[in-house]
């Protein structure tokens, strides 16, 4: 992976925010173009407040506040603050998130995470040490009508 930092014009220092790309050749089919996937990052001293939308895999080591949409997967890390309603497709959360969950895929919630929201996804992984307060519904039509209501 090899990342672009964005020069910030008032200041002459990088951006916390990085995209990368990066490039997966399809499977068995080493004539056909390449499958792009990009990965985004707002990291440590980084904070974001509004709706973002984005493709590919978000990673949040900084702090957002607002609401998250992407059909793709959104990684809260160790130290990520999410004050924000979240419909993904899939969410891995390591760090602190206040807001509702609902995910297409699934949801991961490593040992370090805090959620204090309601979670709507097919499928929940919880690893022990992790703090849940909030609701959980499992089942496929809930996630659709939850998606349908945002």
């Amino acid at each position: 992976m090899s990342g672009r930092d964005t020069i910030n014009p008032l200041f002459g220092e990088p951006f916390l925010i990085r995209s990368i790309d990066m490039w997966h050749l399809k499977a068995n089919n080493h004539n056909s173009a390449p499958d792009q996937a990009a990965t985004s990052v707002i990291d440590q001293g980084c904070e974001f407040e509004g709706r973002l939308t984005f493709v590919g895999t978000l990673v949040l080591n900084g702090k957002l506040e607002g609401e998250v949409l992407s059909p793709d997967t959104l990684v809260v890390g160790e130290n990520g603050e999410l004050r924000a309603n979240v419909q993904v497709g899939i969410a891995i959360i390591s760090g602190q998130m206040t807001g509702n969950i609902v995910a297409r895929e699934r949801v991961e919630l490593r040992p370090t995470a805090r959620i204090f929201g309601d979670i709507v996804t097919p499928v929940l992984i919880l690893e022990e040490g992790v703090i849940f307060d909030g609701r959980c519904k499992m089942r496929g039509e809930e996630v659709q009508a939850a998606e349908k209501i945002h």
